[in-house]
């Protein structure tokens, strides 16, 4: 039965079969059927049947509004944009893909007639689900539609009858309702009017789908938009850089998608790549391509079977930092003052993520390759050799270059002191290793060079973790946890972001949250084999960092006499 659905609407096997078994059943004898196989066969054959097994597979949640940061987007910039770009006469065109009983739709018109589109607007909804888009044009609804935060909006278009509420044709006749199949090739076109869009919600719907239909649904939403055209995915959704060329927009709140306008290309976009434990066969957490500043080849796996945490050499001893610069976060190890000024058994970083990475300007052994130049241009940068005496790949400056580096940062200009340094580096990596030698000279400015390597890659979750870092040493908690959580947005199973978080929630005096957070990093590390390096935590195995979490969660239980929970 789950191969006849994911044949026909490219759903992937749930994830817990006892609840789909439950679903089955329930279906089943809506259908007065308790012969499997019988009920299998009607099932293929009446769309009815098959709509209503649908149902029970899949997740209804919905209601007016829901993700009010998403419509607040829309309205915020999209619709700006949109306006000044394409002129007062534009037609808005809007597409809710998956819409379930309504309310995603609605809340859309009802948008765009708040913000004026009353008359140059089409918003079109869809689902595979004919029992859904039968709700849909009822339009009828109860208290549980106006749950959200941001649902009172709708109120002014909604007529109470008693417990229900009636939806106003001023807004149910601005939405065309219609049946389709996402997981076939049948749209775009112009005929359905999936086409030229300018705005389309497909939210919380392709985490059921398996990854060829992913890939495929993703190929065509891109198609589906005009140029400039913006897509809104749900919080759960896969990430589509793999499998279109969108250009991924990052905000405080997640992650949209945009089509890039014509003439341009997201040629800056770098996919989201997964952190799992590293391999024993050495494959690197590393971007695809190498920029000329940074070259990480493959390395042989250190002595314990695993590669560096954060590239593809083994790690070296860390260099002599010297004094760290004022704002510098210690690179606090195991009875070292924590990010409190504690003592605290964390394995961390220094802001400039410096276990074996040379400091700006440090020379590199052997001789200068012919013409090697730097991110920024600039002459005699480096990437050091790996090799099986444990070296690690060093990024290093040319004399000139760190002048120039200098210079810059002596004038205050951190963007300049940036891409000298080649903290703009087309490749992530480069990018990440000079945003570290630049935290060496001065925080504040690698702080702002990491700002701006994140937007031209916005779905790094490294970067923004550096970032955090990089805060939380300047003591900028809000901000630190701003980015600590934008990068647990794009990658979830970093543990060292959770690990990150709980740092500065303690130091903001949450301490069930970061007792939470701490937790949570506990368990990422539990899950990998002891002795894994842990992505990301310069060396740290997931024993020890596993260890590390449970301590600091107990110790805030104790603070709080067991109540951070």
């Amino acid at each position: 039965m789950l191969a006849l659905v994911e044949e026909r609407a490219g759903l992937a096997a749930p994830s817990c079969l006892a609840a789909a078994l439950e679903g089955i059943q329930r279906a089943m004898s809506r259908a007065n059927q308790d012969d499997v196989t019988l009920y299998l066969r009607e099932v293929g054959l009446n769309n009815a049947l098959f709509d209503d097994l649908l149902t029970e597979l899949t997740i209804g949640e919905t209601y007016f509004f829901r993700t009010h940061e998403h419509f607040d987007h829309l309205r915020r910039v999209v619709l700006p944009e949109l306006r000044e770009r394409r002129g007062q006469e534009h037609l808005v065109r809007a597409w809710s893909a998956a819409c379930s009983s309504g309310e995603e739709p609605y809340s859309i018109a009802a948008l765009l007639m708040a913000e004026g589109w009353e008359e140059r607007m089409s918003v079109r909804a869809t689902d595979v689900s004919r029992t859904a888009l039968s709700r849909a044009h009822q339009a009828h609804y109860t208290d549980w539609s106006l749950r959200g935060p941001s649902a009172d909006r709708m109120r002014p278009h909604l007529k109470q009858e008693g417990r229900f509420y009636q939806l106003s044709q001023d807004v149910k006749r601005r939405v065309q309702l219609g049946y389709l199949n996402l997981a076939l090739e049948t749209w775009p076109s112009a005929e359905s009017g999936i086409w030229q869009l300018d705005v389309i919600f497909c939210r919380n719907v392709l985490i059921y789908f398996n990854r060829a239909t992913i890939e495929g649904v993703a190929r065509r939403l891109h198609a589906s938009l005009d140029d400039g055209g913006y897509l809104f995915t749900g919080p759960s959704d896969p990430p589509l850089g793999d499998y279109a060329p969108f250009e991924p927009v990052l905000t405080e709140w997640g992650v949209l998608y945009r089509k890039p306008l014509a003439g341009s290309h997201a040629g800056h976009f770098v996919p989201l790549q997964p952190l799992p434990p590293l391999r024993a066969d050495g494959t690197p957490f590393t971007a695809a391509s190498a920029s000329p500043a940074v070259s990480e080849p493959r390395a042989p796996a250190s002595p314990g079977g695993w590669p560096s945490a954060t590239g593809a050499v083994p790690r070296a001893p860390a260099p002599d930092m010297g004094t760290p610069a004022p704002g510098m976060l210690p690179a606090f190890g195991r009875g070292d003052p924590g990010p409190m000024g504690t003592e605290s058994s964390v394995p961390a970083v220094s802001a400039a993520w410096g276990a074996g990475l040379t400091p700006v300007g440090t020379p590199a052994s052997g001789p200068l390759p012919s013409g090697g130049t730097s991110a920024s241009g600039a002459p005699g940068a480096r990437a050091g050799d790996a090799s099986t005496s444990g070296t690690r790949t060093r990024f290093t400056l040319s004399v000139e270059a760190l002048e120039a580096v200098r210079q810059a940062l002596a004038r205050g200009d951190w963007r300049e002191a940036a891409r000298r340094a080649g903290a703009q580096s087309a490749d992530p990596e480069g990018a990440l290793a000079a945003v570290r030698a630049l935290a060496n000279l001065e925080p504040r400015a690698a702080a702002f060079a990491c700002g701006e390597a994140a937007v031209r890659h916005p779905l790094v979750a490294g970067l923004r973790y550096l970032e955090a870092l990089l805060l939380l040493g300047q003591a900028r908690l809000a901000d630190a946890e701003k980015s600590a959580r934008q990068a647990l947005y794009l990658e979830p199973g970093l543990a060292v972001g959770h690990l990150l978080l709980g740092h500065v929630l303690r130091r903001q005096e949450q301490a069930a949250a970061a007792a939470r957070a701490y937790r949570e990093a506990e368990g990422l590390c539990r899950k990998l084999p002891p002795e894994a390096l842990v992505p990301l935590a310069e060396g740290e195995r997931a024993g020890a960092l596993a260890d590390v979490a449970r301590a600091e969660w107990r110790r805030l239980e104790r603070t709080e006499g067991g109540d951070a929970s």
